[in-house]
């Protein structure tokens, strides 16, 4: 079993063709600008949107950490169970649990449904998160599961899992989008608090192995994208020229910040979705080095 919090058909950009994407839930870092706050807990979360509640009550009478303030429904986290009971009796949709556990089985159901699309694109399954290799065993199981029926597995990883997943994933010949959020190790703490220094070793480890690797290079304004921060990606990604398929810029996008509110969390970094300027000048930045990167849409 595993616990998944969403499965997206018909993706365009997480990998090659149309896909299939399955979020997984946990991960262990905690970057400042998280786009899936949702996939951090490895249990299932509560989502509450205040935009779509309309104060009808019926939460109240099953969750013993609801009351009204000043008209409107609060949320008592510290006292929240995750019971769901909250998002059966919201005619709204305004309560939602995130989070379910799912059999391997139950999500190549879901998987297989694009078979015929995967075929003529080229696509396949993508495993996301939150961070797929925390759930080693299922996502192992799950990519095995879709070998068998001919369907091909990349894999969005921060790169911090136990080798054991990068080795069998490999051998399973799984792509793996793999990011680099900083070089810089104490950098990297401070955005994500947790050291790089695991998460280039497995890197490294594809690298040596042959591995078929995409890099991802998550750039947020301001945070990791200064002179420093850019000059050591280029020289990274040149000591290691031919040991990747290329190098893609993702850039920061607000998504996450609502997404935390709803959570009952604030969200540590707010700022606007990167500019087509600060688009063009990542790359252009990265040509200055003589580095070429492709542009996540």
């Amino acid at each position: 079993m595993g616990i998944i919090f969403n499965i997206q058909r018909y993706c365009l950009h997480d990998g090659d063709g149309i896909r299939t994407n399955v979020f997984f839930k946990g991960c262990p870092l905690r970057c400042l600008w998280c786009h899936n706050p949702e996939g951090l807990d490895s249990t299932v979360s509560v989502s509450f949107s205040k935009d779509k509640c309309t104060g009808c009550g019926s939460c109240l009478a099953v969750c013993g950490g609801r009351s009204l303030v000043d008209g409107k429904i609060s949320i008592a986290r510290d006292v929240c169970t995750k019971c769901g009971k909250c998002a059966e009796v919201c005619l709204a949709g305004a309560n939602e649990l995130i989070g379910k556990e799912m059999t391997a089985e139950e999500v190549m159901s879901q998987v297989r449904r694009d078979k015929m699309f995967y075929k003529t694109s080229g696509g396949g399954m993508t495993l996301s998160g939150g961070e797929p290799s925390m759930q080693t065993d299922f996502a192992l199981e799950l990519i095995s599961l879709a070998n068998k029926e001919g369907i091909g597995t990349f894999i969005e990883t921060c790169g911090i899992g136990p080798r054991r997943f990068y080795r069998d994933a490999a051998d399973m010949e799984a792509v793996f989008l793999f990011d680099i959020k900083c070089i810089d190790p104490d950098s990297h703490f401070a955005l994500t608090g947790v050291s790089n220094e695991k998460i280039l070793d497995n890197l490294r480890y594809l690298f040596d192995r042959g591995a078929d690797v995409i890099i991802r290079l998550p750039l947020i304004p301001l945070l990791n994208d200064t002179d420093d921060d850019i000059k050591l990606l280029c020289q990274f990604l040149k000591e290691n020229e031919g040991k990747y398929r290329y190098a893609e810029i993702m850039p920061y996008h607000t998504f996450g910040t609502s997404k935390a509110e709803r959570l009952g969390e604030d969200s540590k970094y707010k700022a606007k979705d990167a500019t087509s300027y600060d688009k063009e000048n990542w790359v252009k930045r990265f040509a200055d080095y003589g580095v070429n990167v492709k542009l996540s849409q």
